[in-house]
């Protein structure tokens, strides 16, 4: 435990765990490691120039800071080098060093009124009720569920919804080169769909989760380890048992990662990541406008997006028409909406990830509140 616990504070910069249980190695995805211990290329070719320590973790785990990240912008790969040789180190003292949480929010305000996404405030204020581990906890365990009164169709329907066209837009992109195809998941709260999306993923070699909540964060990785760890015992009964049938849950996992970081102003660098998806997040930042063209700048040519957010009951836009408040969709965003409301209907959304730049959008399904859009990148 004392070595778990190290790896988590080797750095300001890794964010601590409260948990981790899981080795994250080839072993537990089902494959054997690369020369370099990673599933496949490194995103940025690190190879000979992670230090020894970061190739030596036992039974080949790949320890590095970098190896499943996608490439990064220059101030964000100044953050994780500063901090990547103290986690290395003592991770690769740690048997099954856990997914590690990198602090990757700028330094500086992100938008013209100093918050970042999720309402989240440079100046050090009261956590809202979901940044803490506790308030984390109850969005997983309750909170999320009273969804299904919206239209959102359940966790696990949803995650299907949007597998179907990650899957598919895999199958379309350019053939492998020297960075590693990773889907990126935006917003991804405590990882009720995120780890759902990692167990079905098919064609790409890393996921990202990312909130701009520490304690979201923390969470989403938590699970993610969990995933990692049933699917390795699992595994290993279908091994040892001829009764256990071969199904496609068992497929080898993507490497995980997971970053705490702004949607208004993301780490990653321009074309850097082939998919991005976000379940129930884009209602919530501060500036939509500017979290879709940030979207719309790390996907690769070809690269899709898949979100679902929440729009207003029918009802309640008539009420705001009736009473002068909103007569549109544009007048409703620029004079009434704000952040953590839905937006005015599904065309306004699909509006917005229009105008940033994404093509193709379309509504892949639509009940009460709940609306979930696709878009691809030209």
């Amino acid at each position: 435990v004392s070595q778990r616990m190290a790896c988590a504070s080797a750095s300001p910069c890794v964010l601590a765990r409260a948990r981790a249980v899981a080795p994250r190695n080839a072993a537990s995805r089902g494959t054997e490691p690369s020369s370099s211990g990673a599933r496949g290329a490194s995103p940025r070719s690190l190879g000979d120039r992670r230090a020894p320590w970061a190739r030596a973790a036992s039974g080949g785990v790949d320890v590095s800071l970098s190896s499943t990240l996608p490439a990064l912008k220059p101030w964000a790969e100044a953050k994780v080098q500063k901090c990547a040789g103290a986690w290395e180190k003592a991770a690769a003292l740690a048997p099954n060093p856990p997914i590690a949480v990198v602090d990757l929010v700028p330094d500086e305000p992100s938008s013209p009124d100093g918050a970042l996404s999720g309402d989240v405030e440079v100046k050090k204020k009261k956590k809202g009720p979901f940044e803490t581990e506790f308030g984390a906890f109850i969005y997983d365990k309750g909170y999320r569920q009273l969804f299904r009164a919206l239209g959102y169709p359940g966790a696990d329907a949803e995650a299907a919804l949007a597998l179907e066209r990650l899957n598919g837009c895999a199958a379309t992109l350019a053939p492998r080169d020297a960075s590693s195809r990773v889907v990126l998941d935006v917003s991804c709260g405590p990882g009720i769909i995120t780890t759902r999306i990692a167990a079905g993923l098919r064609g790409y070699d890393a996921l990202v989760a990312s909130d701009v909540s520490e304690a979201m964060t923390k969470r989403a990785a938590e699970q993610l380890d969990t995933l990692a760890a049933t699917t390795q015992v699992l595994r290993a009964k279908q091994g040892n048992d001829d009764d256990v049938a071969s199904d496609a849950s068992m497929a080898p996992l993507p490497a995980f990662a997971a970053v705490r970081a702004d949607v208004c102003a993301l780490p990653f660098a321009d074309a850097s990541v082939a998919a991005a998806h976000s379940s129930a997040g884009a209602h919530c930042w501060p500036d939509p406008m500017r979290g879709f063209k940030e979207i719309a700048r790390v996907l690769k040519p070809g690269g899709v997006f898949v979100a679902s957010t929440v729009v207003l009951a029918s009802p309640i836009r008539e009420k705001y028409v009736e009473n002068g408040e909103a007569a549109d969709a544009r007048a409703y965003q620029n004079g009434v909406w704000d952040v953590n409301t839905p937006f005015w209907d599904a065309d306004a959304v699909v509006e917005m990830v229009r105008e940033s730049g994404l093509v193709d959008v379309e509504v892949l399904k639509e009940d009460k509140c709940f609306v979930m859009i696709a878009a691809r990148k030209r």
